[in-house]
């Protein structure tokens, strides 16, 4: 069963993470951006996923052909971009539904 996490303008809906013999662990995260863009990203804490330590967040699933996502490991933020560049701030992206496996202790 899911749970579901507001954190300023994302709502999260993940599961318990999955835990394996070596500590790491991996979980299944919806993100849905219910307000504008932020120019740079949305952050998105280990913690936000029930997880220490984020080490990767791989977009596996979007409803949006529009968009695409991908973590960036330094700022610890998720970006959209589009065909050209990182999407605009302020674009909404309410209707792109990405779903993450992210990996992790």
């Amino acid at each position: 069963m899911a749970t579901f996490t507001t954190l300023g303008s994302v709502d999260l809906a993940k599961n318990s993470p999955q835990s394996f013999p070596n500590g790491s662990k991996m979980v299944l995260v919806k993100i849905t951006l219910i307000a504008s863009y932020p120019t740079g990203g949305e952050a998105i804490a280990a913690s936000d996923l029930g997880l220490d330590e984020l080490l990767g967040l791989v977009c596996v699933a979007q409803a949006s052909e529009e968009y695409w996502f991908s973590y960036d490991n330094v700022n610890k933020k998720v970006a959209a971009f589009d065909v050209d560049s990182e999407v605009a701030a302020s674009t909404d992206l309410s209707a792109a539904l990405p779903i993450f496996l992210a990996f992790g202790r």
